[in-house]
């Protein structure tokens, strides 16, 4: 009797494991298009950095400023 509940704690202990791992894989493969924006995102961000770093332009902010004013 000792040895079936063993057994049977063994068998739930496992299931516990395979399910975590496949909720592991689930947020995964659920996150995957928006991890792969935002590596995009930081890409064009980097080109864009070193675009307006060979142009001169030290902060992307310096292409505003000045635009807003009337004066």
């Amino acid at each position: 009797m000792s040895e079936d509940i063993d057994t049977l704690l063994d068998e739930i202990d496992a299931t516990k494991n395979h399910l975590e791992e496949l909720r592991k894989e689930y947020r995964n493969r659920k996150t995957a298009g928006l991890r792969a924006a935002l590596e995009a995102r930081k890409d064009a961000d980097d080109l864009l950095r070193q675009e307006l770093k060979e142009l001169g332009i030290r902060s992307p902010y310096e292409v505003w400023r000045g635009m807003g004013s009337l004066s």
